[in-house]
């Protein structure tokens, strides 16, 4: 098993559409090929860390250098291990959060002039390597706060942490306390009741999934912006437990926390009815296809194979999502018709 950590410097600094495309097609080159690891991102810069067999590694990094848009890429280190750092992710994304400058010798690595020497720049991406290590869910969990927000991004922190490791089943404010370094008294004083601090854990990790590929709605369509959208959550099967166990507990609306739930599902349906209003206005999507009817059956896919992925072990999501929708899409070229197939005779009318 081989893994390189290379630092590149974009031509340009990219676009948030750019960067969305970015993510959605190379977790899927990186998914088929069975190629994980991390993306680190901010302006032009770039820090990238990938692992898998020799030879696709390898090959992966041959197609990073050969594009045209990066510019300046080093590699920090090439190396044989033993296992994977970053099994869960295909290519997990964040900024590049600010305790990385704290890093021995991180500041330098972008720098086009600066001539690093080999063993330091092994030492740095050793050094680095030990970082995200240390810090595996930092591309959830990584966000800058101001000191009165310290302690709600602590302990939304330790319950994603609590949540990617023991589930909605195994959630407490004890475990979570435990995971932010909290007592539990501290955590209380910012999320005094479970719901409330699983609310904003929902809020926070669906944002740092689906955030940066929002733009792909207006670049290539709601149908592959819920495409890339799955690809991502499939890789965080605690996320989608979570987001299960929400909404079964909003479909009580006297339920702590169900009000934020629904909330926060209508504006997730009405981002779906607008990107499919502007798909039919730009082409995209035939004219036939009502964009309200169309987020309905959309929403159905996504959230009804999301189901089937936590209950089944057979379930490609993102297969059956594609499968699935390409069917649909030729039914939005037809103009609908009520079927007859579902009439019931009625006793006197045959």
């Amino acid at each position: 098993m081989r893994s390189i950590v290379y630092s590149s410097t974009q031509t340009r600094p990219i676009t948030d559409t750019e960067l969305a495309q970015i993510l959605a097609v190379g977790r899927e080159k990186n998914t088929a090929l069975g190629v994980t690891g991390i993306l680190a991102h901010k302006e032009e810069n770039c820090l990238g860390i990938l692992e898998g067999d020799d030879e696709t590694v390898a090959a992966r990094f041959e197609q990073v250098r050969a594009d045209p848009r990066h510019t300046n890429v080093r590699v920090l280190a090439d190396e044989s291990v033993g296992q994977r750092s970053f099994p869960d992710w295909s290519m997990a994304f964040q900024p590049l959060d600010p305790l990385l400058q704290q890093v021995p010798g991180f500041s330098d690595l972008f720098a086009p002039d600066h001539a690093l020497d080999p063993s330091a720049g092994v030492t740095r991406a050793r050094a680095l390597l030990e970082w995200f290590r240390k810090h595996p869910l930092a591309p959830l969990t990584s966000r800058t706060a101001e000191a009165d927000e310290a302690p709600r991004t602590r302990a939304i922190n330790g319950a994603i942490t609590a949540l990617h490791d023991g589930g909605v089943t195994r959630f407490t404010l004890e475990v979570a306390a435990e995971r932010a370094g909290m007592s539990v008294a501290e955590l209380q004083e910012v999320f005094p009741s479970e719901p409330a601090l699983l609310a904003a854990t929902v809020e926070r990790w669906t944002q740092a999934i689906s955030a940066p590929l929002v733009p792909l709605i207006a670049e290539k369509g709601t149908v592959a912006f819920l495409h890339a959208l799955l690809a991502a959550q499939a890789e965080e099967p605690g996320l989608m437990e979570l987001l299960a166990a929400s909404l079964a507990s909003a479909a009580d609306p006297t339920a702590d926390g169900a009000d934020y739930h629904r909330s926060t599902y209508r504006r997730f349906r009405q981002m779906i009815r607008d990107g499919l209003a502007a798909d039919v206005r730009d082409g995209r999507e035939p004219g036939t296809m009502d964009p309200i009817r169309g987020a309905q059956q959309l929403l159905a896919l996504h959230d009804g194979l999301r189901l089937q992925a936590l209950l089944t072990a057979d379930t490609d999501l993102v297969d059956a999502f594609d499968r699935a929708a390409t069917r649909m899409r030729r039914g939005w070229s037809e103009q609908y018709e009520q079927p007859s197939w579902w009439d019931v005779p009625v006793e006197g009318t045959r």
